[in-house]
């Protein structure tokens, strides 16, 4: 397996020059940290509004086409506002209940889709173009959360706009990565890189438009005719639109946000699931066994996730190894001192979240697949921000427990379903367009259990 150049980079140069050095990045000066206690002592020192530098060419995007953003691309108060709007409804621990039945409905739908698709192989258990399979399921998962629609990813026949949608999404983020360091450049210039990016955007922001407009307008319509109950449980949308914080161009802009992030998120934390444990037998029995003695062949629910705590470490370890932004990072709002190092302000740091979880004098053989980890008393001796793979504090993923529980699902239906098994042939070859992804093919296959 071949791991993204610029995360192996970060991780060489870390053991050269220690937990914090320097680099020139483009015309900009990076500070790059990989120390659980440096880390601990930034997030924990941000004011009330952090501030993580988003790609330039989403902010010169949104400027391009007048939008004000939303929760990935927004500073300031703005930013706050979108925030505690999204988190007072995503963030909830009872959050998860509201939705839960519909993921087990999609998830079920994919499996019954990938019967389909290796049906029609030689071998009976390959799947064409895997990683897009996957990147189907999960986008119809997550409009079914977010956006309270079925896009139709998980048909037979998906129509060319859904496809071009989805295609968009990884478009764009591989765009966004390549004009990280000189995107106006590229946009006075006018280049195809360019020019891709922002066709990437204006068909996401099309199509999310056309599935939002018609749910947008209903809710705050029930809102004036007094027609939503207090107390009741309300789809997203409909929330949002209750809260009076965000207007519907700000609620579409934050929902097209989310879900564009959600979609990247689960895709390629399911593939990196089924990867591994497509490589580790005894890990995959162990699952199997676990799920098997709790569920049977039945749906999880609320209280079943509870008694699951395999299923959690198996999700926990792939998001060490493979954590959905490998490189977050912060700008300095004033001059700061961390460990004794001043660094002054509007300084870029590079929080290395990649080469944390895969310290040797943290974790034990920390290359190793071992979800087991997790399930000991070493745990508590760990420091807690050695493995943080969806942020921490204000700036954390807003749709953490959606993920979470869409990756929780899927794993124990792909064991109540199928033996995974890694096709021997090739390997991923993971590389990073914003997150971190196993690239275009994913050698996973699928063996009917008995």
């Amino acid at each position: 397996m071949t791991i993204a150049p610029r995360v192996c980079v970060q991780r060489r140069n870390h053991r050269i020059y220690g937990a914090i050095f320097r680099e020139p990045f483009g015309p900009a000066q990076n500070v790059c940290v990989a120390d659980p206690t440096m880390v601990a002592e930034i997030l924990r020192s941000e004011g009330p509004y952090p501030n993580r530098p988003p790609y330039q060419s989403w902010v010169l995007y949104n400027a391009l086409r007048q939008r004000r953003g939303g929760i990935m691309t927004a500073q300031g108060e703005y930013w706050k506002t979108s925030r505690r709007s999204l988190s007072s409804k995503l963030m909830k621990p009872n959050s998860v209940v509201e939705y839960l039945a519909d993921v087990n409905a999609v998830t079920a739908e994919f499996i019954d889709r990938l019967r389909l698709l290796k049906a029609q192989r030689q071998d009976g258990a390959s799947v064409g173009e895997l990683t897009f399979e996957i990147n189907k399921y999960t986008m119809e998962v997550v409009g079914r959360v977010l956006l309270n629609v079925r896009i139709g990813t998980l048909e037979q026949q998906v129509s060319p706009k859904i496809q071009e949608f989805i295609a968009a999404i990884a478009r764009m983020f591989l765009t966004g990565h390549q004009l990280m360091a000189f995107a106006r450049v590229h946009q006075l210039l006018r280049t195809r890189t360019w020019r891709d990016h922002v066709q990437a955007w204006d068909t996401i922001y099309s199509l999310s438009c056309e599935l939002m407009d018609e749910q947008i307008e209903r809710a705050f319509k029930r809102l004036q005719d007094n027609n939503v109950q207090e107390g009741e449980a309300h789809d997203v949308i409909t929330y949002l639109a209750s809260t009076g914080s965000l207007t519907k161009d700000e609620i579409v802009n934050n929902l097209t946000e989310t879900f564009m992030g959600g979609v990247d998120t689960v895709a390629n934390g399911v593939s990196f699931i089924l990867y591994l444990l497509s490589q580790n037998h005894p890990a995959q029995t162990k699952l199997r066994n676990e799920v098997d003695t709790v569920l049977g062949t039945r749906s999880c629910t609320m209280d079943d996730l509870q008694a699951l705590p395999y299923v959690k470490a198996v999700v926990k370890e792939t998001m060490r190894l493979f954590p959905p932004i490998p490189i977050n990072a912060r700008v300095t709002q004033e001059d700061t001192v961390i460990s004794n190092y001043h660094i002054p302000k509007d300084t870029i740091l590079m929080l290395n979240n990649y080469t944390m979880s895969r310290d040797p004098r943290i974790f034990t053989d920390p290359d190793t697949f071992n979800p087991d980890r997790w399930l000991r008393d070493e745990v508590s001796t760990w420091h807690p921000f050695s493995a943080i793979p969806f942020g921490y504090g204000p700036r954390s993923c807003v749709g953490r427990r959606v993920a979470e529980c869409i990756m929780h699902l899927a794993t124990i239906q792909m064991v109540q379903n199928f033996i995974l098994e890694k096709d021997p042939s090739y390997d991923i070859t993971p590389l990073v367009r914003t997150q971190l992804t196993p690239g275009p093919q994913l050698p996973v296959l699928f063996l009917e259990r008995r």
